[in-house]
């Protein structure tokens, strides 16, 4: 079996996980893996299968976009599957199919977003183009939740005559992360909360910020760790100062691995104002009986034990954070998110999609 991944860049963004994990699945299959862009992370050394992975350009997506069309060309594969989980890469997918560029028995992509309820202007109209363009050969589209199925839907209405779409909430490998439960945490000579995940303004770290800010006042002592970096790092180093903040809250950047400070947590926390679905949840609850989270993305609200706040409100995030901080015993919680993150194992999220397609 030959099985093609194409990603922007090889950082672990939720969607890259995704495809990280579709990866590893098949242990048995001949994989090439494309990199448009590449940081040099090194996260993907411990793919442990037959991998190909070729990093197409440092940093142009334009010239990695050549490349990666030179050096499939001149393999001339045709693939089994096609996995993609990025807009811009599933509508270059399906141009590229319908030219015979490529070739494959299935292309399978996936909704990395809800486009129509986070951007507007010019940005979505350049969506909406590459939707009408290259959506048409996808042989199955992958939604991460029924509210992001629907949007799609709504404001797409040919959509569903051109491709075949389906709910399937996002897989996890739950044998890994039973595994690194079971590891020592991060040993820290303090009691902390912890979120992580890139820094945009749709994470809503800025409103964890400020609902810290209050919870410090009954928890004097708790610290707040932020995992993580991007373009808003400078505005919220500004705000944690203006809020004299500077010795509580912890800016480790990136870090090779965030399972060991979930566990360690006194309380895991995502702030975010809008997501497709939240992969990093899925991990904290996998670590920690303790989980925060705003109802970003369809579904949340739907999980039990996890303590729930409005998104793009920091008053409602500090009144869900103290909550979860007063809760004494938070036990109950773990045979609850177990039976919750087993049914999303990647195993079975695999069998799904060649039973459909």
């Amino acid at each position: 079996m030959k099985v093609l991944i194409i990603i922007p860049n090889d950082a672990l963004g939720g969607a890259e996980q995704y495809l990280k994990m579709v990866a590893s699945y098949f242990k048995e299959a001949t994989v090439d893996i494309y990199f448009i862009t590449a940081y040099d992370t090194k996260l993907w050394d411990d793919i442990k299968n037959n991998t190909n992975q070729h990093f197409c350009s440092t940093s142009n997506k334009f010239l990695g976009v050549l490349k990666f069309l030179s050096l499939s060309q001149k393999q001339k594969k045709e693939y089994d599957y096609v996995f993609t989980s990025h807009i811009y890469i599933n509508a270059l997918v399906g141009i590229l199919l319908k030219l015979k560029i490529l070739k494959t028995k299935k292309f399978i992509a996936r909704e990395s977003t809800s486009i129509f309820l986070r951007y507007k202007g010019l940005k979505l109209f350049l969506y909406k183009l590459a939707y009408k363009i290259g959506y048409k050969k996808i042989d199955l589209l992958i939604c991460q939740t029924e509210l992001m199925k629907n949007q799609l839907i709504q404001h797409f209405k040919s959509i569903e005559k051109k491709t075949k779409i389906v709910t399937i909430p996002n897989p996890l490998n739950f044998e890994y992360l039973l595994n690194e439960r079971a590891k020592e945490g991060v040993n820290l000579p303090f009691e902390f909360i912890v979120s992580a995940g890139r820094f945009i303004p749709e994470k809503g770290l800025d409103l964890l910020i400020k609902a810290f800010y209050y919870v410090k006042i009954s928890y004097p002592n708790l610290k707040l760790i932020l995992l993580g970096d991007g373009e808003l790092k400078a505005d919220l180093v500004a705000q944690i100062k203006s809020l004299s903040l500077d010795n509580d809250i912890i800016l480790p950047g990136h870090v090779n691995n965030v399972l060991s400070y979930f566990k360690s947590a006194k309380l895991c926390v995502v702030s975010s104002r809008i997501e497709g679905f939240p992969n990093v949840l899925l991990q904290m609850m996998s670590q920690n009986n303790n989980v925060v989270s705003t109802t970003c993305a369809g579904g949340i609200d739907k999980i039990e034990g996890i303590y729930l706040s409005k998104p793009n409100d920091a008053e409602s995030l500090k009144i869900a954070i103290e909550k979860a901080l007063s809760t004494s015993n938070s036990t109950s919680n773990r045979s609850k998110f177990d039976n919750y993150l087993s049914d999303r194992d990647i195993d079975k999220f695999i069998k799904k999609i060649i039973a459909i397609t």
